[in-house]
């Protein structure tokens, strides 16, 4: 099927009662007519506040109808939306991103307390109210370049950082709907399991939300809770970041309904899990990498399958090359991931090759298997000892720290094998000496909302029933 263009505007011209945002616990709904209709008083509302066309709009409003809505007025009216999740603020941390982002004004739904920001506060209930009289049709009205998302670093090692992206140069169009992605007017709703602020989380139920498909965000999770609203909403497509994904290993229980499409990416999968998930799922896994500028890879279940550990090929108009020392190095040799974005993604002060921060290689195909991430010198060998240890059966996830090279490794819960014998052997392999293995259950170790591992947590926290020991 050819991709075509679709909005939340013209799936609501053509089906205005069909839902469109659904949260599972509170059954608060919106129709797609009910959501534009509040998409565009939103950003009446913002228009008549002051807020200039162009500037940076805070929020820390739940994943939900009134988020999407607030996000959709952004994108088609030309505000750039930067949600921020609500466990920053009641820290300096929240400040320090509005701060950075210059952000016009922050956008709430009332429901936390705030504390002292840097930009005035406005309730998007009283900006949907100063709408009246009704706006223009958009159709009638002078399109603005469209808006944008800006999003924040997961925080894994440190305080989050705010990541800007430039403006789009065009008017908002939507997305292009493509067969690959399980989504349409014709297909069953998107499950948003991870209900995060995070590129990897949001992403794919924004692209589902404006291709026509309903979203349902699923903000209690468990793997039985996930597999019964599957079910109860014959969902086609659903993203799951790598630890619920492995929770749902585990459960050892598939939905009745089949997806279509099962996303998934943020961080590394080992690949034993991931094989285990497209045999309780089938061939339905759609794996992505990227950064918060946008998607660089994607991989569907076949292709993983014939380059097993990979996540894909760059997408259209991004370049990736390998370096070490400064030179780009041949495939299959290790070095930092940089790309080149496409020219709509970067600014015209940006270097064309940026780095990544993320240690890989790619193979002879143009395949990138993503090893890890530098540590604070560069330095790729902690990367690799966590590639080399999650190929270890029974190993579910890992995280090397510290400069005395700490590792924390979460193995699971249906393997009895002890794999730290294959740990020492790994880091002897690598010339590295490692200080202690702390070994614990599959959750066990602390995780960001976004389900990365938080690695600036690692150094006081053990998990429960842990094994640990110089040299382990």
């Amino acid at each position: 099927m050819q991709p075509y263009l679709c909005d939340p505007w013209t799936t609501a011209d053509r089906f205005p009662d069909r839902p469109a945002v659904l949260v599972t616990d509170t059954q608060e709904a919106y129709s797609f007519r009910e959501l534009t209709v509040r998409a565009d008083a939103l950003a009446e509302g913002l228009k008549r506040a002051g807020v200039p066309e162009g500037a940076i709009v805070s929020t820390d409003i739940p994943t939900g109808p009134r988020f999407f809505a607030l996000v959709l007025a952004g994108l088609r009216y030309g505000y750039g939306v930067f949600p921020v999740g609500g466990h920053h603020f009641g820290t300096s941390t929240a400040a320090t991103l509005l701060t950075d982002t210059a952000a016009a004004v922050h956008v709430t739904d009332g429901g936390r307390p705030l504390g002292p920001l840097p930009c005035p506060v406005l309730l998007d209930d009283e900006l949907a109210a100063r709408s009246e009289p009704a706006p223009a049709s958009p159709e009638s009205m002078d399109r603005p370049r469209a808006g944008y998302l800006i999003f924040a670093t997961s925080g894994t090692t440190g305080e989050p950082q705010a990541v800007l992206r430039p403006r789009p140069p065009r008017p908002y169009k939507g997305v292009a709907v493509a067969e690959r992605y399980g989504a349409g007017t014709d297909r069953g709703p998107h499950i948003m399991a991870n209900p995060t602020y995070h590129l990897g989380t949001l992403g794919p139920a924004l692209y589902a939300l404006q291709a026509g498909s309903a979203v349902v965000v699923q903000r209690a999770w468990s793997p039985g809770n996930f597999v019964a609203t599957v079910d109860r909403y014959e969902a086609d497509s659903a993203m799951l970041s790598p630890d619920r994904l492995l929770e749902l290993v585990e459960h050892g229980k598939a939905p009745e309904h089949r997806l279509r499409v099962v996303f998934h990416g943020g961080s590394a999968c080992p690949p034993e899990v991931k094989r285990s998930a497209v045999d309780l799922l089938g061939p339905v896994l759609h794996e992505y990498y990227g950064t918060s500028r946008g998607t660089l890879t994607e991989i569907s279940s076949d292709d993983w399958l014939r380059h097993p550990g990979s996540v894909g090929r760059p997408l259209p108009g991004i370049r990736i090359e390998i370096v070490r020392d400064g030179h780009t190095v041949p495939a299959g040799e290790v070095g930092e991931i940089c790309v080149s974005l496409r020219g709509a993604d970067r600014s015209s002060d940006e270097d064309r090759f940026m780095g990544t921060g993320d240690i890989g290689f790619v193979d002879s195909d143009g395949f990138l298997t993503v090893v890890g991430r530098a540590d604070a010198s560069g330095d790729p060998d902690q990367a690799r000892l966590e590639h080399e240890i999650r190929l270890i059966p029974g190993v579910t996830d890992v995280a090397v720290v510290g400069g005395d090279l700490t590792c924390y490794v979460e193995v699971s819960k249906r393997r009895s094998a002890d794999v730290t014998p294959g740990i020492r052997a790994a880091a002897q392999r690598l010339g590295l000496t490692l200080h202690g293995v702390v070994t614990g259950p599959t959750g066990s170790l602390p995780r960001t909302p976004s389900g990365k591992i938080a690695r600036s947590s690692l150094g006081t926290a053990r998990p429960a029933d842990a094994d640990t020991g110089p040299g382990r």
